[in-house]
């Protein structure tokens, strides 16, 4: 929802209006993640505000509060869901307010969709400590690759790390907000390096960039369906894998109608269950990719095309259905 002074709701909705889990990323570069009720924050959240300010806690009515707990958490709570030996650590990045290049429309607001979903069930309910969100002015060269040392290098032979990125590329690099495309750029070799001095067992790269195909040229609900998720991972054989928006050749593009960059419109879809296939609630990167090529191709006529590459399995978790 977009209200009339430009701030965008996305979330749950009950009976038409905004109600449950979601983001607001307002008009004044304030954004928020949690609970929302009647316009407003409520329930367990987290703000951070424009000038890099962050409030974490319980909010009522829109402002912040110190209640001894929060009902919503104890109940999820009371059940801890056992993850054993398997921890997800995820960077995702979106830059859509470039100052050499021109503006994108939506990777901004694509970023936390992802960032939404990692934080869900389906997306493995991933904790404060193990994910970072870096958008527009904070998206520097030096915060990304700094966020995927400091997460990447915590993960053991067990864990799944993983990087979204959302925003401009060319041949061989994606580009942060501070790049000029030629100094500044994070290149596929840095990319490769980093996640290969991770000890992860699995490595899931999803780029909606610009010729990011390129890479290829380069050398119970809620804990029932969490531990599904988690003992797939550890029953998965990893490896490495990128799925990429776009060929070598190829832009990749945003659809005023669905408001978002059409891979990340249908990554973000097929993680959520279309892509489920077999509907055993797992979506794995195999059926994740083949959802994504055929939906991608078909919307934009054939002008785009998803691509895979790596050393992976094929059957590598990357989401779950409730």
């Amino acid at each position: 929802m977009t209200y009339s002074d430009g701030s965008v709701y996305v979330g749950e909705f009950k009976e038409g209006r905004p109600q449950g889990q979601g983001y607001c990323k307002y008009s004044n570069g304030d954004v928020y993640f949690g609970g929302w009720l009647n316009d407003a924050p409520e329930g367990s959240g987290k703000m951070t505000y424009a000038n890099g300010k962050v409030q974490s806690g319980v909010w009522k009515n829109g402002k912040i509060g110190t209640p001894p707990a929060d009902p919503v958490t104890q109940t999820n709570t009371t059940k801890p869901v056992e993850k054993n030996d398997v921890d997800i650590y995820a960077v995702i990045v979106g830059v859509s307010r470039y100052e050499t290049f021109p503006h994108l429309k939506y990777a901004d607001d694509d970023a936390f969709q992802y960032y939404a979903f990692l934080k869900s069930p389906e997306g493995g309910a991933l904790e404060d400590d193990k994910i970072k969100i870096l958008v527009d002015e904070s998206a520097v060269k030096d915060n990304i690759v700094k966020a995927m040392e400091e997460l990447f290098y915590k993960a053991d032979e067990n864990d799944v790390v993983m990087l979204y990125f959302s925003g401009h590329g060319i041949n061989g690099s994606f580009l942060p907000i501070d790049s000029d495309g030629y100094k500044n750029r994070l290149t596929y070799d840095e990319l490769k390096t980093i996640l290969g001095n991770s000890k992860a067992k699995q490595k899931v790269c999803l780029a909606d960039a610009c010729f990011s195909g390129s890479l290829l040229a380069m050398k119970s609900a809620y804990s029932q369906s969490l531990n599904l998720f988690y003992t797939s991972l550890r029953e998965s054989a990893g490896g490495t894998a990128f799925l990429l928006s776009s060929k070598q050749e190829e832009v990749s593009l945003e659809s005023q109608g669905l408001r978002q960059g059409l891979f990340s419109h249908y990554v973000i879809k097929g993680l959520k269950g279309a892509a489920d296939v077999n509907k055993n609630k797992i979506v794995t990167i195999k059926e994740l990719y083949d959802y994504v090529y055929q939906n991608v191709k078909e919307y934009s006529q054939s002008a785009q095309t998803p691509t895979i590459a790596g050393n992976y399995d094929p059957n590598m978790p990357v989401g779950n259905v409730r």
